[in-house]
């Protein structure tokens, strides 16, 4: 303990030995002069700016910690996330083969410069993190729960017992969630190996191994109101049933266009009705609208639509800031952004940073400084609109009478970069349903990936008020059918809702759906939104081809803006 003398001489001693003792404690991180030719060095340190409202961290690869980049790197962020030097296949390639290198080299950084980190990740279910021998013996057997369990708390005791005076929080588990699945679970290797409590054992283990350690699980997309509300209960039944669950971790890899600030808003605020703490973990924004789109260069107004946006966004991180502790950017610089790799094979530009390591528009918003007028981006978008006869149907996948007074469409709108399979489509409408028939031309067909969206299959979305809202709203919904008649469904709505049959035809299937209408009765004159896909698997088991009526993007899934108009006549 510390005793503060009384006479002015004494006190004067005490102040310069503290401040002697923190000039020798805390790590000095300012940009060092020799950088000045690349790095600005007048810049407001992003991590000062929100001090007193949360950490600020970035996700890092070993080879950027030195030199300029890591001179930026300590300068404008307090804590720090391996990228993928702690996920399991680098780490532990093997049973009793660990590989430290890159975890170490991170750790080290964090420790040398007073930086804190955040453990990313035990368990997640991407095949480039999954260690097959972890399932499997050698001999190509498959191992039981209770080895798989064994085997899991030696990964996980291993890592927090080398790291756990550096990081304060740990993901345990990633990306768990599926609202395609009945019970809302994702299907991976874990569930399949473990059982459906493998998120909670994860849980458990690592609460075992240290119990002062700050859990978190960890999610992408969770402000679509499906995804969120699945999460949401997942979260209040683990806190119920005593799982040792300390935070939610909110990824947010948005875009330009979507999310609106207001869903992450809103989101932040339903989370924090369970008490947790909440990070927000993987941040970036593209500066794209929608997937396909390739741009050579980053044009002046998105770049600074940019700027807005992160503004906005980060004042809604501070306004919650009670019990949002932490923001972490999925890296800090566009020269190393994932977003340029696979699937995407692009430029962008999602970071505070340029590649050239020099502040963007993006990193002004965030620090509060002036930033040139919003030009926005919005641009026309088409709205046919498609004028549905009264009728009902048989739904058998035929073509009965009943058809011949709907009108045809085509889905003729190419959205990715090959052509795909394209359908003539009909509508019909009464009291209670919408009534779709759809032809599509498509001989190769195939089922042979995991994900229901890449099958060779059409999809209907409804939106029941014609709200042309830019992410889900409670009546917005997406119904899909493949041509073996698998049915799936995004949004909040169910299957319950869905009747389907599909028949084989020359060249491609015929699909028939009636679509249970939720909210609204249906009479002449109502409009609803409407739109219709076509995903084209080219026998690879990879979606690569979509064909659509009227939205000219691949958003329909989460975004109702670019629909077209059903008018019931």
């Amino acid at each position: 303990m510390l005793f503060f003398p009384k006479t002015p001489v004494a006190g004067l001693l005490v102040v310069g030995f503290l401040v002697l003792l923190s000039s020798c404690s805390q790590p000095d991180n300012r940009i060092p002069e020799e950088y000045s030719a690349v790095l600005q060095r007048d810049l407001p340190s992003i991590a000062e700016h929100y001090r007193d409202d949360f950490y600020v961290g970035a996700a890092v690869e070993p080879g950027q910690l030195e030199g300029a980049e890591g001179a930026l790197l300590r300068y404008h962020f307090n804590s720090l996330t391996a990228e993928n030097a702690m996920k399991f296949t680098g780490i532990h390639p093997a049973p009793d083969t660990w590989d430290f290198t890159a975890a170490d080299a991170i750790a080290d950084f964090a420790r040398e410069h007073g930086l804190k980190m955040r453990g990313h990740t035990f368990v997640w279910h991407h095949p480039d993190t999954i260690a097959d021998w972890m399932f499997t013996h050698p001999d190509g057997t498959a191992r039981s729960r209770d080895e798989m369990l064994d085997l899991l708390e030696d990964h996980i005791r291993t890592i927090m017992d080398r790291y756990g005076d550096v990081v304060y929080a740990w993901d345990v588990v990633n990306e768990a969630i599926d609202t395609s699945e009945d019970d809302n679970m994702r299907r991976t290797r874990w569930y399949e190996a473990i059982g459906p409590d493998y998120v909670e054992q994860a849980f458990r283990i690592a609460h075992e191994v240290d119990p002062k350690a700050a859990l978190f699980y960890n999610d992408y997309q969770t402000y679509e109101p499906a995804k969120r509300e699945a999460l949401f209960a997942f979260l209040r039944d683990m806190i119920d049933r005593e799982v040792p669950i300390d935070g939610f971790g909110m990824q947010n890899h948005i875009t330009l266009a979507h999310p609106t600030i207001e869903a992450i808003d809103s989101t932040i605020g339903r989370f924090r009705q369970l008490g947790l703490e909440i990070h927000i973990t993987e941040l970036d924004m593209s500066l794209y609208t929608h997937e396909f789109e390739v741009l050579e260069e980053a044009p002046v107004n998105y770049r600074l639509h940019q700027g807005h946006r992160y503004r906005r966004l980060m004042d809604v991180y501070r306004s919650h800031s009670d019990d949002l502790t932490s923001v972490t950017f999925w890296g800090f610089h566009d020269g190393h952004t994932w977003l340029t790799g696979e699937p995407y094979n692009r430029p962008d530009w999602p970071l505070p940073f340029g590649a050239n390591l020099r502040s963007k528009f993006a990193y002004m918003g965030m620090v509060g400084l002036n930033l040139p007028e919003d030009p926005g981006i919005e641009s026309d978008k088409p709205q046919q609109n498609y004028a549905a006869a009264y009728g009902t149907p048989l739904i058998d996948g035929e073509v009965d009478d009943a058809w011949n007074e709907a009108d045809v469409v085509r889905t003729v709108a190419q959205v990715m970069p090959a052509d795909g399979a394209v359908a003539e489509v009909r509508v019909l409408w009464d009291e209670t349903h919408v009534y779709v028939l759809a032809e599509v031309a498509d001989e190769n067909l195939s089922e042979a990936s995991s994900n229901a969206y890449e099958h060779d299959s059409f999809e209907v979305f409804i939106d029941e008020d014609n709200g042309k809202s830019s992410s889900y709203q409670s009546d917005d919904a997406q119904y899909r059918v493949s041509f073996s008649n698998l049915q799936s469904v995004g949004g909040q709505t169910s299957t319950d809702y869905l009747e389907s049959a599909v028949s084989l035809i020359d060249g491609g299937y015929r699909v028939e759906m009636a679509v249970e209408l939720r909210f609204v009765a249906a009479e002449p004159g109502s409009l609803l939104g409407i739109d219709f896909q076509v995903n084209d698997d080219f026998g690879d088991g990879v979606r690569s081809g979509i064909s659509k009526w009227n939205d000219l993007t691949n958003e329909s899934w989460r975004n109702a803006s670019g629909w077209g108009v059903l008018s019931l006549e």
